[in-house]
C-alpha cells in the first residue's frame, strides 16, 4: 500500500516495536527541521544539529532528505492540501491495521516538533478528533503545550541543557522526560528520577508514568557539546 506521508515499515524503531507486542502497529511521519516553523526550540533547546533528522538511513541516503523536504515545503505552503493527504494516509493506515488484526498508533513528529492539537482539519476538529482510535504519540521540547485533555495524544518532553532556563523547567513539565545520553550504559536515575531504556521500543504511551526515558545518542548527536546530549 502506498503512503504519500506517512512511513511504513521504513524506520528501525518503529519496526522494532511492532515486533515486540502484537497489540499496536505503529507508523511515522517524517518531515526536515528546517526552521522553528517545524521545530520552535530547535535553537533554544540546542538541538537542531544534533537531529535525529541524520540518523540511520536519513544521514546516508539524499533520497530520504528530499522526500522530507517535499513534505515540509507542502505542510509549509499547501496546509490544506498536507492535512488532506495525511487524512487519506491515515484512513489506509487504519484500514491495514484491521486487516492484521492490530490497533492504530501513529508518531506525527518523527522529525519535527508541530503542534498538531492546533490546526483545525475539517467541522472544527484537529486530526486527534478526527481519529479518535488511533493512539497517536510524540516527543516534544516545547514545554508550554497542554494536551492532557485528549485521549488519545500521548507526550514525552525533551530534555536539555543547552539553555539553563530550558533545564530548569525538568521538574514542572508534567510528562515523562526523554534524556539523550552521550555514554551507551544508561544510569539508573536521572535528577533523582528513574530511568528506562527508551531505544528498546518507540511506543512510549505504553510507559510507566514519572519516569525519564534514556536515549542513547545517534548520529550527529554523538558529537554533541551543545547540552542537549548529557554526559553520564
Amino acid at each position: 500500500m502506498t503512503y504519500k506521508l506517512l512511513s511504513v515499515n521504513s524506520n528501525p524503531k518503529i519496526d522494532k516495536s511492532n515486533k515486540i507486542q502484537g497489540e499496536y502497529w505503529s507508523c511515522i511521519l517524517h518531515m526536515r527541521p528546517i526552521n522553528t516553523k517545524i521545530c520552535p526550540y530547535q535553537n533554544i533547546a540546542g538541538c537542531k544539529d544534533a537531529c535525529l533528522n541524520t540518523a540511520g538511513l536519513g544521514g546516508v541516503y539524499p533520497s530520504i532528505q528530499d522526500a522530507r523536504q517535499r513534505k515540509t515545503d507542502l505542510f509549509l505552503n499547501d496546509r490544506a492540501e498536507f492535512m488532506s493527504q495525511l487524512v487519506l494516509d491515515i484512513i489506509k493506515f487504519i484500514g491495514a491495521c484491521d486487516r492484521k488484526g492490530k490497533k492504530p498508533c501513529i508518531r506525527l513528529n518523527g522529525t519535527s516538533d508541530i503542534q498538531w492539537e492546533k490546526i483545525i482539519v475539517e467541522c472544527g476538529q484537529n486530526i486527534f478528533e478526527m481519529f479518535p482510535q488511533v493512539q497517536f504519540y510524540d516527543y516534544t521540547k516545547i514545554p508550554s503545550r497542554k494536551v492532557d485533555h485528549i485521549s488519545n495524544y500521548h507526550l514525552t518532553w525533551s530534555y536539555s541543557e543547552a539553555s539553563e532556563k530550558y533545564a530548569k523547567l525538568f521538574d514542572s513539565v508534567p510528562y515523562n522526560k526523554a534524556v539523550v545520553f552521550r555514554n551507551k550504559d544508561l544510569p539508573s536515575t536521572f535528577k533523582g528520577v528513574k530511568v528506562i531504556d527508551g531505544d528498546k521500543h518507540d511506543m512510549r504511551f505504553l510507559d510507566e508514568t514519572n519516569v525519564v526515558v534514556g536515549l542513547k545518542a545517534k548520529g550527529k548527536a554523538k558529537l554533541d557539546d551543545s547540552g542537549f546530549v548529557i554526559n553520564n
